[in-house]
Protein backbone atom coordinates (compact mmCIF):
# COMPACT_ATOMS: atom_id res chain seq x y z
CA UNK A 1 0.00 0.00 0.00
CA UNK A 2 1.56 3.32 -1.16
CA UNK A 3 1.99 6.33 1.52
CA UNK A 4 -0.71 8.27 -0.65
CA UNK A 5 -3.84 5.42 -0.39
CA UNK A 6 -2.65 4.98 3.37
CA UNK A 7 -2.59 8.76 3.86
CA UNK A 8 -6.33 8.33 1.83
CA UNK A 9 -6.95 5.29 4.50
CA UNK A 10 -6.69 7.13 7.20
CA UNK A 11 -8.32 10.30 6.39
CA UNK A 12 -11.63 8.17 5.95
CA UNK A 13 -11.47 6.72 9.04
CA UNK A 14 -10.87 9.53 10.82
CA UNK A 15 -13.81 11.13 8.97
CA UNK A 16 -16.33 8.52 10.12
CA UNK A 17 -14.64 7.99 13.85
CA UNK A 18 -15.69 10.90 15.56
CA UNK A 19 -17.96 11.98 17.84
CA UNK A 20 -19.97 13.68 15.64
CA UNK A 21 -20.57 10.79 13.53
CA UNK A 22 -20.79 8.14 16.14
CA UNK A 23 -23.97 11.20 17.56
CA UNK A 24 -25.46 11.29 14.44
CA UNK A 25 -25.54 7.71 13.58
CA UNK A 26 -26.93 7.04 16.91
CA UNK A 27 -29.75 9.76 16.50
CA UNK A 28 -30.49 8.12 13.36
CA UNK A 29 -31.07 4.54 15.10
CA UNK A 30 -33.50 6.37 17.93
CA UNK A 31 -35.60 8.28 15.36
CA UNK A 32 -36.21 4.73 12.93
CA UNK A 33 -36.79 3.22 16.54
CA UNK A 34 -39.38 5.73 17.68
CA UNK A 35 -41.05 5.11 14.29
CA UNK A 36 -40.77 0.63 14.50
CA UNK A 37 -41.88 0.19 17.78
CA UNK A 38 -44.35 2.49 18.31
CA UNK A 39 -47.39 -0.20 18.83
CA UNK A 40 -47.90 0.64 21.80
CA UNK A 41 -47.56 4.40 22.31
CA UNK A 42 -50.70 7.10 22.41
CA UNK A 43 -50.85 9.49 19.94
CA UNK A 44 -49.40 12.13 22.01
CA UNK A 45 -46.83 9.82 23.42
CA UNK A 46 -45.88 9.02 19.91
CA UNK A 47 -45.85 12.81 18.71
CA UNK A 48 -43.78 13.44 21.80
CA UNK A 49 -40.97 10.91 21.07
CA UNK A 50 -41.28 11.57 17.31
CA UNK A 51 -40.53 15.66 18.08
CA UNK A 52 -37.78 14.63 20.69
CA UNK A 53 -36.07 12.05 17.69
CA UNK A 54 -36.12 14.97 15.22
CA UNK A 55 -34.64 17.81 17.01
CA UNK A 56 -31.86 15.11 18.01
CA UNK A 57 -31.52 13.98 14.69
CA UNK A 58 -31.45 17.82 13.04
CA UNK A 59 -28.91 18.82 15.67
CA UNK A 60 -26.52 15.69 15.36
CA UNK A 61 -26.91 16.12 11.66
CA UNK A 62 -25.68 19.84 11.56
CA UNK A 63 -22.58 19.02 13.66
CA UNK A 64 -21.42 16.48 11.08
CA UNK A 65 -17.81 17.12 9.34
CA UNK A 66 -18.25 17.95 5.73
CA UNK A 67 -17.28 15.07 3.04
CA UNK A 68 -14.58 15.44 0.23
CA UNK A 69 -16.82 15.17 -3.16
CA UNK A 70 -14.71 12.31 -4.35
CA UNK A 71 -17.39 10.34 -2.74
CA UNK A 72 -20.04 11.73 -4.86
CA UNK A 73 -19.03 8.93 -8.02
CA UNK A 74 -19.45 5.81 -5.35
CA UNK A 75 -22.99 4.28 -6.15
CA UNK A 76 -24.64 3.16 -3.33
CA UNK A 77 -27.49 0.43 -3.05
CA UNK A 78 -30.74 1.63 -1.72
CA UNK A 79 -32.16 -0.30 0.92
CA UNK A 80 -36.12 1.15 1.32
CA UNK A 81 -38.68 -0.15 -0.81
CA UNK A 82 -41.72 1.58 -1.88
CA UNK A 83 -43.52 -0.82 0.41
CA UNK A 84 -41.60 0.00 3.66
CA UNK A 85 -41.89 3.60 2.49
CA UNK A 86 -45.86 3.48 2.24
CA UNK A 87 -45.66 1.38 5.82
CA UNK A 88 -43.99 4.11 7.58
CA UNK A 89 -46.36 7.02 6.19
CA UNK A 90 -49.03 4.33 6.82
CA UNK A 91 -47.68 4.08 10.63
CA UNK A 92 -47.39 7.79 11.45
CA UNK A 93 -50.26 8.74 9.78
CA UNK A 94 -52.75 6.13 11.73
CA UNK A 95 -50.38 7.71 14.87
CA UNK A 96 -51.59 11.31 14.33
CA UNK A 97 -54.91 10.60 12.97
CA UNK A 98 -56.18 14.51 12.54
CA UNK A 99 -52.83 15.78 13.20
CA UNK A 100 -50.77 14.42 10.21
CA UNK A 101 -52.26 16.98 8.25
CA UNK A 102 -50.93 20.57 8.49
CA UNK A 103 -50.88 24.24 6.47
CA UNK A 104 -47.75 25.46 5.45
CA UNK A 105 -46.05 28.51 3.21
CA UNK A 106 -42.98 26.51 3.30
CA UNK A 107 -43.07 23.78 0.57
CA UNK A 108 -41.20 23.57 -2.97
CA UNK A 109 -44.84 24.26 -4.24
CA UNK A 110 -45.81 27.60 -2.83
CA UNK A 111 -44.44 28.58 -6.03
CA UNK A 112 -47.47 27.48 -7.90
CA UNK A 113 -50.30 28.83 -5.05
CA UNK A 114 -51.25 31.84 -3.47
CA UNK A 115 -52.60 29.93 -0.28
CA UNK A 116 -51.10 27.54 2.18
CA UNK A 117 -50.32 23.91 1.06
CA UNK A 118 -51.68 20.84 3.06
CA UNK A 119 -48.75 18.87 3.69
CA UNK A 120 -48.52 15.62 6.07
CA UNK A 121 -46.34 14.43 8.72
CA UNK A 122 -46.08 11.34 7.14
CA UNK A 123 -44.64 11.69 4.18
CA UNK A 124 -42.47 14.15 5.51
CA UNK A 125 -41.12 11.37 7.93
CA UNK A 126 -40.86 8.82 5.51
CA UNK A 127 -39.05 10.74 3.70
CA UNK A 128 -36.58 11.25 6.16
CA UNK A 129 -36.85 7.87 7.27
CA UNK A 130 -36.12 6.37 3.72
CA UNK A 131 -32.45 8.33 3.99
CA UNK A 132 -31.46 7.37 7.04
CA UNK A 133 -32.72 3.84 6.80
CA UNK A 134 -30.79 3.48 3.11
CA UNK A 135 -27.74 5.90 4.95
CA UNK A 136 -27.79 3.27 8.13
CA UNK A 137 -27.81 0.08 6.28
CA UNK A 138 -25.03 1.08 3.50
CA UNK A 139 -22.60 2.06 6.42
CA UNK A 140 -22.42 -1.42 7.84
CA UNK A 141 -20.61 -2.31 5.03
CA UNK A 142 -17.36 -1.60 6.73
CA UNK A 143 -15.94 0.14 3.77
CA UNK A 144 -14.94 3.59 4.42
CA UNK A 145 -15.32 4.69 1.22
CA UNK A 146 -18.90 3.77 1.61
CA UNK A 147 -19.47 4.54 4.93
CA UNK A 148 -18.04 8.08 3.24
CA UNK A 149 -20.35 8.24 0.67
CA UNK A 150 -23.44 7.18 2.41
CA UNK A 151 -22.72 9.81 5.32
CA UNK A 152 -22.18 12.45 2.54
CA UNK A 153 -24.92 11.85 0.72
CA UNK A 154 -27.72 11.91 3.85
CA UNK A 155 -26.13 14.85 4.83
CA UNK A 156 -26.43 16.79 1.02
CA UNK A 157 -29.94 15.38 0.78
CA UNK A 158 -30.48 16.96 4.48
CA UNK A 159 -29.42 20.14 2.76
CA UNK A 160 -31.23 19.78 -0.26
CA UNK A 161 -34.49 18.03 0.96
CA UNK A 162 -35.03 16.65 4.17
CA UNK A 163 -33.80 19.09 6.85
CA UNK A 164 -36.47 21.76 5.51
CA UNK A 165 -38.99 18.43 5.62
CA UNK A 166 -37.90 17.62 9.18
CA UNK A 167 -38.15 21.58 10.60
CA UNK A 168 -41.99 21.66 9.22
CA UNK A 169 -42.92 18.68 10.84
CA UNK A 170 -41.55 19.56 14.04
CA UNK A 171 -43.58 22.63 13.64
CA UNK A 172 -46.61 20.66 13.53
CA UNK A 173 -45.84 18.05 15.91
CA UNK A 174 -44.94 21.40 18.27
CA UNK A 175 -48.47 22.46 17.93
CA UNK A 176 -50.04 19.36 18.63
CA UNK A 177 -47.87 18.11 21.57
CA UNK A 178 -48.85 21.92 23.18
CA UNK A 179 -52.56 21.76 22.15
CA UNK A 180 -54.41 21.24 25.21
CA UNK A 181 -55.27 17.55 26.52
CA UNK A 182 -58.98 18.21 25.99
CA UNK A 183 -58.49 18.77 22.17
CA UNK A 184 -56.23 15.59 21.96
CA UNK A 185 -57.64 12.58 19.48
CA UNK A 186 -56.10 9.37 20.09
Amino acid sequence: MNYIILQSFLKNAMDINNQETINFIKSAILFCRVIEQSADDTSKDFAKNLAGSLAGLYAATVDLPSYDEEYDDIELECKVTEAMYNSVVQIVSDKLGAHDDFLTVDHVDMQYSDTPIVVHVSEDIADIYQDIVDMTHRIQSADNAIMCAALKECVDHFHEFWGQCLTRSLGALHSYISAPDDEEED
